[in-house]
Formats: structure tokens, sequence, C-alpha cells
């Protein structure tokens, strides 16, 4: 790992969750069996998908401790607001980003971090994050500015099974159609000793998308 210096403990959920982990979190039920699927369809679906709302639970994992908590996420474009609460002792934390400003604030105290460079977070924090990526593995997409190091696809269903990018791993183990579309409700996330799982419970998308 680099010298910068680490996070407080009071932000390192929420900047690690940013970066992708966790562990262990209950599952869903099966869903029926979808028909048969066309991959490039589907993530031409997924790439025209820039307004969202998913709601769920992240537990994380890594050399510095172990956290859990409950998520709802919302995209709007290229902004982002994340609110983060759980019985872990964090509070409500929310977090929003234009693309180009990190803004964490925590218990009414405001911290910005200027992501306009791609090793900002690192360099303010310690910890070198894919923020811009997350929003697009959280679908069962490949993050489009990064090169794909590997991919697997399911054959029948057309879906992501597994995802390598910029070293990160996304392994998708449950799907679930939401308005029509298949979308991500388990993913396990990993690189190095730094692991995450994400459990989506609920997925609302625009009526006129």
């Amino acid at each position: 790992m680099s010298n910068h210096r680490r996070a407080p403990t009071s932000t390192f959920l929420p900047l690690l969750f940013l970066a992708l982990t966790l562990p262990g979190c209950a599952g869903l039920d099966r869903p029926a069996e979808a028909p048969a699927g066309d991959w490039n369809t589907h993530r031409q679906q997924l790439i025209s998908l820039d307004q969202w709302r998913a709601e769920g639970k992240v537990a994380l994992r890594s050399a510095q401790g172990a956290d859990s908590a409950s998520l709802m996420w919302q995209q709007h474009g290229d902004n982002t607001d994340l609110l983060l609460s759980g019985p872990i002792g964090l509070g409500a934390t929310r977090i929003h980003s234009d693309g180009k400003h990190l803004d964490i604030n925590r218990g009414g105290e405001l911290q910005r971090i200027d992501i306009s460079s791609p090793d900002a977070i690192a360099r303010a924090t310690g910890w070198d994050l894919p923020l811009a990526a997350l929003r697009h593995w959280l679908k069962g997409a490949p993050a489009p500015d990064l090169a794909i190091q590997s991919l697997d696809l399911d054959p029948k269903q057309g879906l992501l099974l597994h995802l390598r990018q910029a070293d990160w791993d996304i392994h998708y183990q449950h799907y679930r159609e939401f308005d029509g579309l298949r979308l991500p409700t388990r993913l396990h996330i990993k690189r190095g000793s730094t692991e995450a799982r994400i459990l989506i419970a609920q997925w609302q998308l625009p009526p006129d998308r």
C-alpha cells in the first residue's frame, strides 16, 4: 500500500464502500427463470439507464476491519446521492458526488474532496477508489472508461456473471426483474484484502425510461 495517510475511522465505511467491498448478507428468493437474453441488447438498456434508485445493505471487510450498513443510492446522470446508516455507530452519513467533487456529511461535519484527477481520492484519504465505476457495476454493466480484463456471461440470460476491471473482481450472484429490466440484487466485489457484499432489495426506475 502507498504511504498516503489513512482515512479516519468515521469515514472508513463510506470511503471504502465507494471503492467497493463487503461480506455476507442474507439472500433473496430465487426469481422465476428468465427467457434467453442477448447481452448486447441488455447492455444498451443499462447504458441508457442513467436515473435510478436502489435500496439495500452493504457489508464490508478489509485489513482495517469490518462494517455493515443500510444504503439508499440515487443516481441522476453524473450526480450521485448516497445515504448510509446502520447499527455500527456510523450515524447517518450522506455522500454526494457530481463527478467532480465528493462531499461526505456526517453529524453535521462536511468533508469535500476534489476528484477531478484520477488519484485525488487516494491523495486525500489514502484509498484508491474507483468511484466513477461503481454506479455502472451496481447495474450489472462494465464501466465504459475502464478496460475490461475479463468478462463472463450467462449464455441463456445474457447477464454478467463475473467482471474484472482495474483489478477489481465483481461477481454477480443474483438478479431479479424490476419494471421489465433484469438488475443485480446480490454482488460480491473484491480486490486484494478488501471485499464487499452488496444486497439490493429494491430498484426504482423512472416510469418513462
